[in-house]
């Protein structure tokens, strides 16, 4: 049989950047993807502590459990994509479990609760590295500039399936039914599995040549992956429901994954290895932005049903599908406002590295929990926020996000050797998984002890921490100027 004919036809972009069509194709099947899990992710934290009855700590315990598994899995789907199932397969995977899983979850029965979690984050290791990694296929090695801006418009597209799930499901789920909200999400995940199928061109992300490789009679490499899944969702069901194991887990998890891609990088030469310093040094800067930027899924979900007055004039707005809405609505129409500054200060000589970009993203975030404080101080008389400052500060978040987000994807990719892309993007995954973990015990710093029902009285817990979270960003920032010297020298021609 013949190879498949790559798909290479392009659109002009203003700038003349030229992009396939397939990079839009693809965000498509990622944006339906992103419905589901930030659709999902939108309801879960509310869902255990209102309706589950689950204590705030426990409810933060499992929704970080959930969220550290789901982005820190991906190390071993990275590892498992280069050698045996290649992207694309890793891909479909990934997102049938994430379908099955959001089903289970849907049902109204406690028993398959965890199942789904469990099917669900599984899934998400098959996914999460490979939809990262797979856009860089799509160019020519040396194209890096179109490169960059690829992954800022799929950074883009994707976010506005973040925000239609986060309001569509955020809004049936508390409003309507919370099992229906979960149900909506299984049809973006569902969707997503039909994009994987046949929006990917079979050229990109091949599977390796050990797929067909015999692992034990009548079973060859990839088959054998296929039925290791099952074990592997039945032990995180037992991590879900005794989800402190993650304390003593997922720290050395991080470490040795460091370790590995240390190790690795001695078979490079010095400016590979170089740069992958430079790329492990990165990943650190996601962690720490993830921990802070997740505060919106996580603690500001309570924080708006608590804490916050969401009335705009006579208008009651629904708290958790506007607090998750934003998230992703406002990355997807500021990103164009985003690309247009970067484009006017390169054409003026004036574009900051990558490198000043980290920094002024974490000038942004401290501005975004400095407001907070602010208002949290203002009305510590009635202990309810005005919803504007939600608006005000999350425009703030935001433009943090697109200073440091898509920056991430694009500068992983460029800095690792091409033969361990998908490992690379795994680890990424594992210093995002600590970030999402860290937010979740950042979270619960906050907790409001479950005889507190007055808002007066439960605004103090989230002053503090907000307060504390500001000076946080602003000491980052202050780091990763310092560091600025270092870093250029180990990324050296990357930018």
């Amino acid at each position: 049989m013949d190879d498949p004919v790559v798909d290479t036809p392009i659109i002009d972009l203003p700038g003349k950047i030229k992009h396939p069509k397939e990079l839009y194709r693809f965000s498509l099947a990622i944006s339906w993807h992103m419905f589901g899990y930030y659709g999902s992710s939108a309801l879960l934290l509310a869902y255990m502590v209102t309706q589950m009855h689950f204590a705030d700590t426990k409810g933060y315990a499992i929704f970080g459990t959930f969220s550290a598994l789901a982005w820190g899995l991906p190390l071993f789907g990275g590892v498992i994509a280069d050698k045996v199932l290649g992207k694309r397969k890793s891909l479909i995977l990934g997102t049938l479990m994430q379908t099955i899983g959001l089903a289970c979850v849907a049902l109204p029965y406690a028993a398959t609760f965890f199942t789904g979690l469990s099917f669900f984050v599984v899934g998400n290791g098959f996914i999460s590295g490979m939809y990262k990694a797979l856009p860089g296929d799509f160019y020519h090695p040396d194209d890096l500039e179109s490169k960059d801006s690829g992954y800022t418009i799929m950074y883009g597209l994707f976010n506005i399936g973040v925000a239609l799930g986060s309001i569509v499901c955020g809004y049936v789920g508390q409003q309507i039914n919370w099992h229906l909200g979960f149900g909506i999400a299984a049809v973006g995940a569902l969707f997503s599995f039909l994009g994987m199928i046949f929006g990917i061109n079979k050229a990109h992300g091949r599977p390796a040549a050990t797929a067909n490789k015999k692992a034990l009679p009548g079973i060859n490499m990839e088959v054998l992956v296929y039925l290791l899944c099952l074990p592997a969702i039945a032990l995180i069901t037992l991590i879900f429901l005794k989800p402190g194991v993650m304390d003593v887990v997922l720290f050395p998890l991080a470490g040795v994954s460091f370790i590995y891609v240390i190790y690795v990088s001695f078979k490079y030469t010095k400016a590979e290895r170089f740069k992958i310093f430079a790329a492990l040094i990165a990943f650190t800067v996601y962690t720490l932005f993830l921990a802070l930027y997740e505060q919106s899924g996580g603690s500001f979900n309570l924080f708006v049903i608590r804490n916050m007055d969401m009335h705009v004039g006579s208008v009651l707005l629904p708290g958790l599908a506007i607090n998750n809405f934003l998230t992703g609505f406002l990355p997807a129409i500021m990103m164009p406002l985003m690309l247009w500054i970067w484009r006017v200060l390169n054409r003026a000589g004036f574009e900051p590295g990558t490198i000043l970009k980290f920094v002024i993203g974490f000038l942004f975030m401290g501005a975004f929990f400095g407001s907070f404080w602010w208002g949290c101080v203002l009305y510590k008389g009635t202990g309810l926020v005005p919803v504007y400052f939600l608006f005000g500060g999350y425009i703030l978040m935001e433009f943090s996000e697109l200073c440091i987000g898509p920056i991430i994807y694009s500068l992983s990719y460029k800095l690792s050797p091409a033969n361990i892309a998908g490992t690379m993007m795994g680890v990424l995954g594992i210093a995002a998984a600590l970030g999402e973990y860290l937010a979740a015990k950042i979270g619960s710093l906050a907790t409001v002890p479950e005889n507190i029902h007055d808002p007066i009285k439960s605004l103090p817990y989230y002053t503090k921490i907000y307060g504390e979270l500001a000076l946080l960003s602003l000491g980052a920032a202050v780091l990763f100027a310092l560091l600025m010297p270092l870093l250029k020298k180990l990324m050296q021609d990357v930018s």
